[in-house]
This record gives C-alpha cells, structure tokens and sequence, in this order.
C-alpha cells in the first residue's frame, strides 16, 4: 500500500506489456470516499532520473523549424512533428538528442548546438514518465537513417508559416508545441539565457 497526500494506492495489477511499456491498472482510494479500481497507468520499461523516459528536439536552421510527417496508427493519419523518441537504458538524455535528430531528419548537430529548453510530461493523468525537451540551433543535412515505422517526409518552415501552422492545427503534436513555447520564452527580449 502506497499512501501520498491522502490518495492511497491499494494494490497494482498488470494488464499488458510491450517492448517498451507496462500497463497497470491500479487500485486507487481518497479520504472523502472516492475509489477507482482500475485506475490506468502506463509506465515506460526503462527511466532515467528525474522519470525521464524520452527526449525531443526542436530543430532551428536558419531561422527556419524542421518538421517530420509521420505516421501515427492510433490517429490513423499523418502528423507533423519534432524528432523524438525513446532514451536507451544508460544514454544520457542529450546524446539520446543528437542520435534522434540524426536518425528521423538526417541533421547532423554538434554537442554545443544543443541545450535543453527543460521538462514536459506528456499525459501526467496516465503516463508515468517525463520527457526532456532541446533545441539544435544549427545543423547539416545528411543523409537519414530511416528504418522507422511511418517516418515520411522531413522539411524546414520558416518561422511565420511554421506559427501560421500552428494556428491553423496543421501541427498538433505536444512535443513540437511545447518546444516551440519554451523555445519562443527564451528569446524574449531580456530573457536569460541558460
């Protein structure tokens, strides 16, 4: 039994697992009464400190945002993203940048291109785990690696079209957003820069 500021955690069943994920279902009660019995929680394999499960990287070439069309089975649709992904057991969260950028985009960036723009947890309602959001100001095109499952075409967007975009639902992925937000408070006038 795990109790945390009146919410306790009764007991932990496993529904299902994959490769890189395991679904619970718990057994979770308040003081004023309130239970669910198979409350969903879904916790990724391996997580690094801070529960940071995977990265994503906002990638910026002159002046200009890359973006992925990829795939997603549950949308059933294409959607236009930042690269990101999973951190392998014992990768530390930047390097796990720089080999997503290279292996969904082909851009190749050096380590001090890259700084981190913080944390974001995807679904805190579900997901057990935290993802860690950088930016890559600068880059070459090479060539992709692709091997992925749905990954299409990668191209750059200027900034206003790329925010016309987003205005327009066009680009709808949380990573991709919440880069672009902490990327564009950053260089606010007057701003510190970490």
């Amino acid at each position: 039994m795990i109790k945390k500021s009146g919410i306790t955690v009764l007991g932990r069943r496993l529904a299902c697992e994959n490769s890189k994920f395991f679904v619970y279902f718990d057994h979770v009660t308040d003081p004023a009464g309130n239970e669910v019995k198979d409350y969903l929680v879904v916790a990724p394999k391996y997580a690094g400190p801070n529960m940071v499960t995977g990265v994503a990287i906002l990638p910026i070439v002159n002046e200009q945002v890359g973006l992925i069309s990829i795939y997603r089975p549950a949308l059933r649709d294409f959607s236009l993203e930042i690269p990101h992904g999973f951190v392998d057991e014992g990768e530390e969260e930047k390097s796990s940048a720089l080999r997503e950028l290279l292996e969904e985009t082909g851009v190749v960036a050096e380590p001090q291109c890259i700084r981190s723009l913080g944390f974001i947890t995807p679904d805190s309602g579900i997901l057990a785990a935290r993802v860690q959001l950088f930016v890559a100001e600068g880059g070459r095109l090479t060539t992709r690696q692709d091997g992925e499952l749905g990954l299409g075409e990668f191209q750059f967007f200027d900034f206003p079209e790329f925010e016309r975009m987003i205005e327009r639902s066009e680009v709808q992925d949380t990573f991709t957003l919440a880069a672009w937000c902490k990327y564009r408070l950053l260089k606010q006038p007057g701003k510190q820069q970490p």
